[in-house]
């Protein structure tokens, strides 16, 4: 029975050619690890995580992760995966095992979560090559083909020009069908008048996103709100600060007819749960390269359609595409428009799914279906401990 034989871990990070501001941070660099898993046999799977510091993330999966899988077999992803996810827990015998420190040790939930991602992709993408089988099917082949959105309307920095009417025009020429704007990073009159014309611009026929990266309070996000009522808005992301990011996602829930969506900040499917008991979500954008990968993702998915909450995943569209184009309740995944924004997409990934009337084309290639340039890695990564 073929068995994991090796983990390598790569830091790539990437500088972006301008500062793209949102509500509450700068974005400067794009930056994952990859995660490279070979068995025994020679097959090879791909995982990809999501967090910082990626140092941080690096020594949990080389260090503390890698030597639990080596040895398992890439097909049991569940039991491989559980048994990742119990060093988050202290143990009865760990101090003969182990260190004698659970994880995360110095590290929180998002290091943790994210670390266990990469290892449990690669598996996946294993387990299809194993298999002869895309991951698509494998999680349940529910469709070949996935809608997307694009996200734009970054804030410019303090003093320059906010050219809404042209960037968003730019995408609608380049086929996208939706669009998602920033906000929260202005006063809620100041957003919702952007949103006002970035709808002017595109159309009554193109749908609108709002993302608020958790800037508003409760009081602001109701305000500007009942304004993307107005304007047709089809959902209105993490709209509240993080720290009451379940009850007063609920009391916005109750103010407004939008549907709220969460989830890219949640690592595990407890939170979820709460998510949508608490905070009445109704689409989910859990991030399976932040947290916890696919095996976790599809419960998660399972939890959301026994909710009637739709999954529309955040970023990473050539992984997350593999879960929301498997399930009935998937709705779209997330990308972004141009190298400036996304290298990574353009420069590190080859034969990914093609873009075809505002979708995601999956195919029949096996595991994840793209490949990894691994001189494009080389010049852009590091691989972990040398």
């Amino acid at each position: 029975m073929d068995r994991i034989a090796s983990v390598e871990t790569y830091l790539v990070e990437v500088p972006l050619g301008k500062t793209y501001f949102t509500s509450n941070r700068p974005i400067e660099r794009a930056s994952q690890i990859m995660v490279k898993v070979a068995t025994e046999d020679g097959v090879v799977g791909w995982g990809e995580s999501h967090g910082s510091p990626l140092p941080q993330v690096a020594s949990i999966i080389q260090d503390e992760l890698a030597p639990l899988a080596i040895g398992e077999n890439p097909l049991e992803t569940e039991r491989v995966w559980q048994k990742l996810f119990e060093r988050t827990t202290a143990r009865r015998g760990s101090r003969a095992e182990f260190s004698g420190a659970s994880l995360p040790k110095g590290a929180g939930k998002p290091q943790t979560m994210a670390a266990i991602a990469g290892i449990d992709i690669a598996l996946w993408d294993i387990a299809g090559k194993t298999l002869g089988a895309p991951v698509w099917r494998l999680l349940g082949g529910f469709r070949d083909r996935i809608p997307t959105y694009v996200t734009g309307g970054y804030y410019p920095a303090m003093g320059e020009p906010d050219p809404l009417e042209e960037e968003f025009a730019t995408l609608v020429e380049g086929g996208w069908k939706a669009v998602k704007l920033k906000a929260g990073g202005v006063s809620p009159a100041e957003d919702a008048e952007r949103a006002r014309r970035v709808r002017e611009t595109i159309g009554d026929d193109v749908e609108l996103y709002i993302d608020a990266s958790q800037g508003f309070s409760v009081r602001e996000a109701i305000e500007v709100g009942r304004a993307y009522e107005d304007l047709g808005v089809v959902w209105f992301e993490e709209p509240v600060h993080w720290y009451d990011d379940i009850t007063g996602l609920g009391l916005v829930a109750d103010a407004l007819r939008i549907p709220i969506t969460s989830g890219e900040s949640e690592y595990t499917k407890n939170g979820v749960r709460d998510l949508i008991t608490r905070g009445k979500i109704q689409i989910c954008n859990y991030d399976v390269t932040k947290s916890g990968g696919l095996t976790d993702g599809r419960k998660i998915a399972a939890l959301l359609e026994a909710y009637h909450v739709e999954f529309s995943p955040h970023h990473a569209a050539h992984v997350q595409a593999c879960l929301a184009a498997a399930i009935p309740n998937g709705k779209s995944v997330e990308m972004h428009a141009d190298r400036d924004r996304d290298p990574l997409w353009f420069d590190l990934f080859s034969n990914k799914p093609r873009f075809e009337g505002g979708d995601l084309i999956l195919d029949d290639t096996p595991g994840l279906g793209f490949d990894v340039d691994e001189d494009a890695l080389a010049r852009l990564g590091e691989r972990y401990g040398g």
